[in-house]
């Protein structure tokens, strides 16, 4: 190696070579420092490494960055400050010692004999393995005020990516550092076009942050704070205001002319309405063209009722709330089923309100149906099931069912039912009780509170008839009269997994146990207890992958890494 080489590594390569970390080695015993590397640098001076990582000068992977979680298990010799392989302040110390952007220029090094001898990177010692060495250090120092966390070696910021900045990028000529230090004029599309946001934290260059999400659109329009990706939209909310997800393809519904419609029921004007703003809403759900693949119906509260709708085959119609207030769908005043969902098409309801109905509320035929904070809401007289699906796939999540005649009847369908209420349905004339699974009926349902529902044809709450049916209830509160269920009278058919259930002789009874699970409920919603003497609902829950994060109101955290409560919502 030149004369030069060897003046730019000796004194460095020496104070690092208990850290291998920071050592490259090549044939010849010649090794090149990775200056890159953490323990570079004096603890607390200039510390490179990103948020949430300390040094460890002992590591070679990511420079030596290691998780904080990861920090007590460092060994004493390879910590960054105190030990034997900590850097140090001592005056014969190499490395940085000023101020902490200070940074050395130059270094020199001369010995008398041709065999080097091991130096510790300890305060205060040295140990030589041969006789007759001797070190002498010359160290010059810059006052050039450089970013913060950034480090000097040798690259060219020509090339942002320079391999010599290891995981860094070249900020300044021969100096690295994190995205937040780029220079003037450049972000992190030219790093990578692939990665053009700069997550602060880490101090790289990711796929998308919250605040730098243009990157994500078509099937990923939604960046994972976590992982600082594009990833599929899974709640209507993250497309923005106005706007619906297709969940079932990952994608936010299109906004263009003819794709989103405005509702108000309304008998007043309606020949004159175009339905393209909410100044001039077509006065039925009916009056919409559903010519495109996919519509947004952005439905307004209205004192007169909007009319039914059935989606055609193939369609995708997504019904969302437009103002504040709730809107309804009522089908008091229609003959037959209110909203219907044919083969092969998909109808997405979020924050609408459903009443009444001829049989059934909403029917789906070979189609799908995702309701999202919406309320079926009966009056305890009219026997219409709030849903009555064949062979189709149903997701119910953060809703209501209430004083229906029944909540659902399912024939070859799958349902998945997460943190809702499924209360006080049966009626006198209902057909069956609040849960009817014909012949290979699916249901998987969680974090759900089920409850005070009558008993129809001897069962008050789940009723089996045929076979194949395949039903999981976990994490909920369960609680009606005996028989609460007869889908393993036969062979099991349904399992309760956590959560609390439980069977009791009468009415009675059963408004006796709900005082001791819940307070009272506002606009049917209970909250369990929570601060007393004996909590029955406390720890009764379990949360498991795929389980939802948030309860019925979507703002209470569940908690992952410890038992949590059972039922639709977790305490105030």
């Amino acid at each position: 190696m030149s004369e030069l080489g060897l003046r730019g590594l000796g004194v460095r390569t020496l104070s690092l070579l208990l850290g291998g970390g920071a050592l490259i080695g090549f044939a010849g015993g010649c090794f090149i420092t990775n200056t890159a590397h953490c323990g570079y640098h004096e603890n607390g001076a200039d510390n490179p490494c990103p948020a949430g990582f300390v040094c460890n000068v002992c590591a070679a992977d990511n420079n030596g960055c290691v998780p904080e979680g990861e920090a007590d298990s460092i060994d004493p010799q390879c910590r960054e400050s105190g030990g034997t392989a900590g850097p140090t302040t001592e005056p014969d110390t190499v490395g940085p010692t000023g101020d902490p952007t200070t940074l050395p220029t130059t270094t020199e090094m001369t010995t008398d004999s041709t065999t080097i001898g091991v130096t510790s990177m300890g305060p205060t010692s040295t140990t030589e393995t041969t006789t007759e060495t001797t070190t002498e250090t010359t160290t010059e120092t810059s006052t050039t005020q450089v970013p913060e966390t950034t480090i000097e070696t040798m690259c060219d910021p020509a090339n942002l990516n320079d391999p010599n900045c290891g995981e860094q990028y070249c900020v300044a000529e021969d100096q690295c550092g994190w995205c937040t230090s780029l220079p003037e004029g450049k972000t992190c599309s030219d790093v990578d076009v692939n990665t053009p946001a700069c997550d602060e934290a880490s101090g790289k260059c990711v796929e998308c942050t919250p605040d730098e999400a243009q990157q994500c659109s078509g099937d990923t329009p939604v960046c994972d704070e976590a992982s600082h990706t594009c990833v599929p939209c899974t709640e209507h909310a993250q497309c923005g205001t106005g706007k619906a997800c297709d969940i079932f393809e990952g994608s936010c519904f299109p906004d263009t002319p003819n794709t989103v419609f405005f509702v108000q029921g309304s008998k007043t004007d309606c020949q004159a309405k175009t339905g393209l703003t909410a100044d001039s809403p077509f006065c039925k759900l009916t009056d919409v063209p559903l010519d495109a693949p996919k519509v947004t119906i952005r439905l307004m509260a209205s004192a007169t009722a909007p009319g039914g709708l059935a989606v055609p085959q193939d369609k995708v119609v997504a019904i969302i709330k437009e103002t504040q207030a709730v809107p309804e769908i009522n089908g008091q005043d229609i003959i037959g089923t209110p909203v219907s969902v044919n083969a092969n098409a998909r109808l997405y309801l979020s924050w609408i309100k459903l009443r009444f109905g001829q049989g059934s509320i909403v029917k789906c035929a070979g189609g799908s149906l995702w309701a999202h904070d919406s309320f079926w809401d009966g009056n305890g007289i009219n026997a219409a099931r709030a849903i009555d699906a064949s062979a189709c796939k149903v997701s119910v999540h953060r809703s209501r069912i209430i004083r229906c005649g029944a909540a659902m009847q399912l024939a070859n369908s799958e349902v998945r039912i997460e943190n809702s209420f499924i209360v006080d349905n049966g009626a006198l004339t209902a057909q069956h009780p609040a849960f009817n699974f014909l012949t290979n009926a699916k249901a998987h349902i969680t974090y759900s509170t089920i409850a005070r529902n009558q008993v129809v044809n001897s069962v008050s709450t789940f009723n089996c008839v045929g076979n194949g049916q395949d039903i999981v209830v976990r994490n909920s509160a369960v609680v009606g009269v005996a028989k609460l269920t007869n889908c393993n009278d036969i062979d099991p058919r349904l399992e309760f997994e956590n959560g609390r259930f439980e069977e009791v002789a009468d009415t009675a009874a059963v408004t006796s146990v709900m005082g001791q699970w819940f307070n009272a409920p506002i606009q049917d919603v209970y909250t369990p207890k929570n601060g007393g003497n004996v909590d029955p609902l406390e720890d009764m829950a379990t949360w498991a992958e795929g389980d939802p994060l948030l309860d019925f109101t979507g703002m209470a955290a569940i908690p992952t890494d410890e038992p949590s409560f059972a039922g639709a919502r977790q305490p105030l």
